[in-house]
């Protein structure tokens, strides 16, 4: 696909969503955009809401989202300019002049206290925006801006600068997304845009290294890299330096630890000897030998993967202290990984890396049994035809970063066309859709308002607590799949609801906390007023679409829920932030939304869909029986072997392990399989293996 391709694709995705979203091209041009710099990790927790105003002498105020980034502390602005043309445009640097000063003028409207003084509407987001940067730069909580222009023009050749002076004493980031960047994003093995460091400007020409190890497409290497060099990346890159669950852990945790703050401040010398460093991993570096010395000149996709709060205490020493870095070094384990084996190998050295500390397991979700298997059931369990359609679709699990774009990456435009009409976009779900459906379900939405990354990792706690190792987990079937879909198209069906009323149109904001406490609410209504009863979800899954009934209650819900969220008795100011709060949840719960009549009389028994998830467990654990013995065979006797020495090595085995494990090392030879019973022992004893240390990246 070349880069005519993919914009005309795109623009012809944002028209249909239009279309079905009641919505218009520009508007979901600025959701889709946004929501590939998110998955990028680029940007995160952005509150879209378009504003536009006129400030001090009627400068042209204009924005289409913010965010606050609690890791390096940047105020993050956005502003689209969206031609919607046939014929690719150009931006100019008369354009990007403009759009900034668009931005930059609210931004100095807010910190000067134009805006409230003013008294612009309290529902706009150039309102919510003001009242939580002014507050957030009041308390010394931004440390720079960090502007982004968004469209689907391209740059002209003849733009070659677009730095900016700084605003308010803090740095500026201007940064344009044009079509050729997010074309580079899309084609991009790693699903994000690259980052390279060039290390050749440290005095000396480089860092200090020395080879550790290297093998098949993996090399590593110990290095020492000065603190003030440390300080200027990450105040340079923020936290798209940081891999994202390292990053997810500092923005829950804190980011400054105060041993490291007092030994920086006060022993700077032994920084050294008290600190562990950090881990490192890329994709390519180059190096080169002066004086003697071999130095590592560049480093290309730099990921801290462990020590992002060594590295945000030491930048933060900088900002807050004014701290003199000169004797400050610390230790880094760089591991390089080529291109092709990034995606499978660099999660698990993060994992690795990042074991004995309390980034748990919970970050590293991708490959955990839950995702894998509904990625077996997505690609599998086709939706009902609808709409007189005599050919099936599926909704696409993406359960690692970019696999609905790579699926299509070598596809001709024909094959593309085909794979798309049997997974279309509007039925591609992700691991952080899945956490805000079932959690907005379950009745948690001030988790989900937290954001995507606080909301996974609440999410994937939670599995990690339900899914047991050594069980079957038979209540994750084929029911929970259908159900889960039906989730998918109550949560997707309630944002398009929402974006097409009235109300909604003369504020556009908050639509994600509507959203998920609306679903909240309808779920604790019936809770509260039909134990007994629950929404058909079966039914939902059957025609694909929301019931009549469902869609008025919504109508009626949302409406009253944007009441309730603005209320003037709130305990905090920002919306948004309110929306976060427990506080803000347990009133909800106590409030009497309307529950119609109508809605009541579609409800199904709570025993009835009882009755279809047993069922369903039962089918699950015949075909878990089946999976295991096949999967015991496909992995080879060899791998098994692997698996027994392991075992022994370590005198981790019972008599009646090791006997079992003996059974599956050599059915090669004794042609004696094992039965459906043992297979699954056998998978027990493996993943019991797997917490003692077992690789799981094992070949056989």
């Amino acid at each position: 696909m070349n880069l005519e391709d993919f914009r005309t694709e795109w623009i012809e995705d944002l028209r249909v969503a239009a279309e079905a979203n009641q919505s218009d091209p520009h508007s979901e041009f600025v959701l889709d955009a946004v929501d590939k710099l998110s998955e990028a990790e680029e940007v995160e927790n952005v509150e879209i809401g378009y504003f536009e105003g006129l400030g001090r002498r009627n400068a042209k105020m204009m924005i289409d989202g913010f965010a606050f980034d609690a890791v390096d502390k940047s105020c993050v602005v956005l502003l689209s300019d969206f031609s919607n043309n046939k014929e690719i445009e150009t931006l100019t640097s008369t354009d990007i002049d403009r759009l900034y000063n668009n931005m930059r003028y609210l931004v100095e409207a807010a910190l000067d206290g134009y805006i409230v003084e003013n008294k612009f509407e309290e529902s706009s987001s150039g309102y919510t925006f003001a009242i939580e940067a002014k507050r957030l730069f009041d308390n010394d909580q931004i440390s720079k801006f960090r502007f982004y222009i968004l469209t689907d023009k391209k740059l002209s050749e003849r733009v070659k600068n677009i730095k900016k002076a700084p605003l308010y004493g803090k740095k500026v980031e201007l940064n344009a997304w044009d079509i050729n960047r997010f074309f580079s994003l899309f084609a991009s093995s790693q699903g994000k845009e690259e980052i390279e460091i060039d290390s050749s400007v440290i005095d000396g020409g480089g860092i200090p290294y020395v080879s550790a190890t290297s093998g098949e497409g993996y090399s590593a290497y110990l290095a020492v890299v000065p603190g003030p060099f440390l300080a200027s990346i990450y105040l340079d890159y923020g936290s798209r330096l940081l891999e994202g669950n390292v990053r997810s852990f500092l923005s829950i945790r804190g980011k400054v630890n105060k041993s490291i703050r007092g030994t920086i401040l006060q022993e700077p010398s032994m920084f050294f000897a008290y600190n562990n460093g950090i881990a490192v991993t890329a994709t390519e570096i180059e190096t080169k030998v002066e004086n003697g010395k071999n130095l590592i000149t560049r480093i290309k996709d730099m990921q801290i993967i462990n020590g992002g709060q060594t590295t945000a205490s030491i930048a933060n020493a900088v900002l807050q202290d004014k701290a003199d870095l000169s004797e400050i070094f610390i230790p880094m384990k760089l591991s390089v990984v080529n291109h092709e084996k990034a995606k499978e190998m660099i999660p698990t050295i993060s994992r690795s890396a990042n074991s004995q500390n309390k980034v748990d397991e919970a970050d590293f979700f991708s490959n955990h049994p839950y995702h894998i298997r509904l990625e077996e059931y997505s690609r599998k369990i086709l939706a009902p035809p609808i709409d007189g359609n005599q050919y099936q679709t599926a909704w696409f699990y993406e359960r690692a970063r970019g696999q609905y774009v790579q699926e299509q990456m070598k596809l001709t435009r024909a094959e593309r066309k085909k794979f798309q009409v049997k997974n279309p976009k509007t039925q591609l779900i992700r691991k952080v859709d899945v956490a805000k459906f079932i959690n907005s379900y379950e009745q948690r939405p001030h988790t989900v308002s937290r954001g995507a990354q606080f909301n996974m990792r609440s999410f994937a706690e939670l599995i990690n607590k339900q899914w047991n190792p050594t069980d079957q987990n038979a209540s994750f079937n084929e029911y929970y799949y259908k159900k889960l879909i039906a989730l998918a198209i109550l949560f997707k069906s309630t944002e398009k609801l929402v974006s097409s009323q009235q109300w909604y149109q003369e504020i556009k904001a908050y639509r994600a906390n509507i959203v998920t406490y609306s679903i909240a609410v309808i779920m604790n209504q019936i809770q509260r007023k039909h134990p007994d009863k629950t929404i058909d979800f079966l039914k939902i899954w059957n025609t694909q679409s929301l019931s009549p009934e469902l869609e008025s209650q919504l109508v009626i819900t949302t409406r009253e829920v944007f009441e309730f969220i603005t209320r003037d008795d709130r305990t905090t100011l920002n919306v948004t932030e309110w929306c976060k709060k427990e506080d803000c949840w347990k009133r909800a719960k106590e409030c009497n939304f309307t529950l119609s009549e109508r809605l009541i009389n579609t409800l199904v028994s709570i025993s009835d869909e009882q009755e279809e998830e047993g069922i369903a467990q039962r089918e699950q654990k015949v075909d878990n029986q089946i999976n295991a013995e096949i999967e015991l065979i496909n992995l080879g006797a060899n791998y098994w072997q692997k698996v027994l020495e392991f075992g022994r090595n370590d005198k981790l085995l019972s008599e009646m392990e090791d006997g079992l494990l003996s059974v599956a090392a050599h059915f090669d030879t004794t042609g004696r399989i094992p039965s459906d019973k043992q297979a699954k022992l056998i998978m027990q004893i493996r993943n019991r293996l797997f917490d003692e240390g077992l690789s799981r990246n094992l070949k056989a």
